[in-house]
């Protein structure tokens, strides 16, 4: 008689358990997308079309909330307390592994927060000059510093960025000084550029190719391993100091612990995302490569950037000021 009644039960508690759905499909609501910038920055420029494009392939809306702050802090430090389900993400910049180089006492870890999705692409540099500066060639400017040390003047927009940190970084390679003149950022050293006051910068193509179109700035060379096209294939910094490379580079990352499927979902939506028409004419008109790495590349690519970038701060005995 027992047996007759545990048997049914059984089974209905089986049928109960198989209809339900052990947790709901992934994702059923909205994402945030932290930008840990200002609207309107690189940064800011390619997380909002990306959004567009991951809300159609993933079926729900992605949302680009900017949390600016001094090289990122507040957005990173949201994102490393936010819940580890999937539905908050950082998009940041070559910032992510730089600012621990320059902040001990950061309230998040790189290495331990953060669980890397991609590395979407990233941006060579262009090293831009007045057109009053006598050099036209990254050999005629290392020859100028090394005539005079610390006789070429370089605007450093910033002074803990990846802008400041390719001028400390060529002048290291090439065994040079240079005269660092910082700014709050690239707007307000162009008029000083333009007018010769300081000699070069270093700056995305985005913001200092029109410049060079316009014949107000000349474009001496862009920081990749290739020449870029956007840039009207100028040579490369690497060509002369063999080995060089500085890129500005855009992560896309999830709260640690968040889980592997979801991290996959995002990776493959991510790389749908940035094959889109739209994103490719994008990338293509200022000078961005795709690199859409697998979440373990991600991490070993980050991990790379961060000893390096943290090895030129040490070196060079840099601090923020």
């Amino acid at each position: 008689m027992k047996k007759s009644v545990v048997l049914p039960f059984a089974a209905l508690l089986y049928a109960l358990l198989s209809a339900t759905p052990t947790r709901a499909d992934y994702p059923d609501r909205p994402l945030r997308m932290i930008v840990p910038f200002g609207a309107g920055g690189g940064v800011d420029a390619l997380a909002r079309p990306l959004a567009r494009e991951l809300s159609q392939i993933l079926g729900q809306s992605v949302i680009v909330e900017n949390k600016p702050s001094t090289n990122g802090q507040i957005g990173m430090a949201e994102v490393a307390r936010a819940a580890p389900d999937g539905y908050t993400v950082v998009m940041s910049s070559a910032a992510y592994a730089i600012t621990p180089a320059f902040y001990q006492d950061l309230p998040y870890d790189i290495r331990k927060d953060y669980a890397p999705v991609t590395i979407l692409a990233s941006n060579p540099l262009v090293l831009v000059a007045s057109t009053h500066f006598k050099a036209s060639t990254v050999q005629d400017m290392i020859a100028m510093a090394r005539a005079k040390s610390g006789s070429v003047n370089f605007a450093a927009p910033g002074n803990s960025g990846i802008h400041f940190l390719a001028g400390e970084l060529m002048g290291s390679v090439a065994a040079v000084k240079w005269t660092s003149v910082p700014y709050k950022g690239a707007g307000p050293a162009f008029p000083d550029l333009i007018s010769g006051q300081v000699d070069v910068m270093f700056d995305n193509p985005a913001s200092s190719l029109p410049f060079v179109q316009s014949g107000r700035l000349k474009l001496i060379a862009t920081t990749g391993q290739q020449r870029l096209a956007a840039a009207g294939n100028a040579p490369t910094v690497a060509e002369t100091l063999p080995g060089f490379d500085a890129a500005n580079w855009f992560v896309l990352a999830a709260p640690a612990g968040t889980p592997p499927d979801r991290i996959q979902k995002l990776y493959d939506a991510s790389t749908r995302a940035m094959r889109q028409p739209a994103l490719v004419e994008f990338m293509d008109r200022n000078g961005i490569g795709a690199i859409l790495s697998t979440p373990a590349e991600a991490a070993g690519y980050i991990q790379a950037e961060a000893d390096k970038w943290s090895g030129v701060v040490r070196d060079n005995r840099l601090a923020v000021q």
